[in-house]
């Protein structure tokens, strides 16, 4: 069943099974918190009160992270839900909240975890407020890392959270560069207000896929998309190589939306590089992770080629060696490329989906 699904299901599937995985685990540590909060005087109360509330501290976790994490991944990624995105950061803080606190509430008063144990929880006021507490202080704290998590991604968030560049080090990343085909003119043509609001619209259908692909947003720069993955990361099922395909058909999905509002359907093109880097965090009132090499520039030299060989997707042989494309994937090699400011010539090539090319010219 599983391998008949899309890899876009597969791969929300895969992010609710994680966050399932983490609720567990939530649970237990609540429902010990309630236990020890509730148990009389000795060990063999508090013992007796961990081996109920451990349980339904699981069960009731599992159910509402079930709905909430439904929500999240399946409802709110809907086209039809795009209005959120307009709303300021404090009232969808406050709407999720509500919304997630009344789910958790529902859950709370429904017990399940008590009935499918077979025992009878009875609140009195202590206890009840204790229960609420534990309920929706840890609904408050998902929905603002959800939030937090939205504005740098997840992955850069947890990163932050972990402090994982606290130190920095070397390591190798996959960087992709993507811009928007004919934005120069097409802000001309728009202005700069709804060349602004076009540009938006682009990196907004463009996100789903990006992150499907487990890609980490680096930096939005203009009309540029700067995408990575560590190594590894971009080598599993050919993500780095994929996801500027999977961006293309999330657009083209979007055709309307696009011609009727701005009267152009978006095009991109990309550039692919692999190497070394030095990742590291940086800043005092705002800390951000930044990433120092000779990928960088040669990627973003890689992509300004684009326009010169007639290729909306090259990626540097490096890059192809190390990810070994799928079947579904030609590449045309390019040769050696003399690119601005680098003494060596970089070898490249064109690649294309058997689906639809990329040898449009530019």
């Amino acid at each position: 069943m599983i391998a008949t699904l899309s890899a876009v299901t597969r791969e929300r599937l895969r992010r609710f099974m994680r966050i399932m995985r983490m609720a567990a685990v939530i649970g237990a540590g609540f429902g010990a918190v309630y236990a020890g909060a509730i148990a009389g005087p000795g060990a063999r109360s508090l013992l007796a009160s961990l081996l109920i509330s451990i349980p339904i501290g699981v069960i009731s976790a599992l159910l509402t992270a079930s709905w909430i994490a439904g929500i999240e991944i399946f409802l709110l990624t809907r086209a039809s839900m795009r209005w959120l995105d307009a709303l300021p950061f404090a009232a969808v803080f406050i709407l999720k909240t509500l919304v997630y606190g009344a789910i958790a509430g529902a859950v709370l008063a429904g017990q399940p975890g008590e009935r499918l144990l077979g025992v009878v929880t009875v609140y009195n006021a202590r206890t009840g407020l204790i229960a609420v507490f534990l309920s929706l202080v840890p609904v408050a704290v998902v929905v603002m890392m959800f939030q937090a998590a939205g504005l740098v991604g997840y992955r850069t968030f947890m990163a932050l959270l972990l402090g994982k560049y606290r130190r920095p080090y070397a390591e190798r990343r996959f960087f992709l560069f993507v811009d928007v085909v004919g934005s120069t003119a097409i802000a001309e043509r728009l202005g700069a207000l709804e060349a602004h609001r076009f540009l938006a619209a682009v990196f907004s259908a463009v996100a789903e896929p990006i992150e499907l692909c487990r890609g980490e947003i680096y930096q939005y720069v203009g009309d540029e998309i700067v995408i990575t993955w560590v190594e590894a990361d971009g080598v599993a099922d050919a993500r780095a190589l994929r996801c500027f395909f999977a961006m293309r058909a999330a657009l083209a999905a979007d055709t309307n939306r696009f011609v009727q509002g701005f009267g152009v359907q978006p095009e991109l093109r990309a550039a692919l590089h692999l190497g070394e880097v030095i990742a590291g965090e940086v800043g005092q009132v705002r800390r951000a992770i930044v990433f120092h090499g000779d990928v960088m520039n040669t990627t973003g030299r890689l992509e300004q080629a684009t326009r010169e060989v007639g290729c909306f997707f090259i990626a540097s042989a490096e890059a192809l060696a190390s990810l070994g494309p799928p079947p579904e994937i030609r590449t045309h090699d390019l040769g050696a490329l003399a690119l601005r400011g680098r003494v060596e010539p970089i070898r490249a090539f064109c690649v294309e989906h058997a689906d639809r090319s990329a040898l449009k010219g530019a």
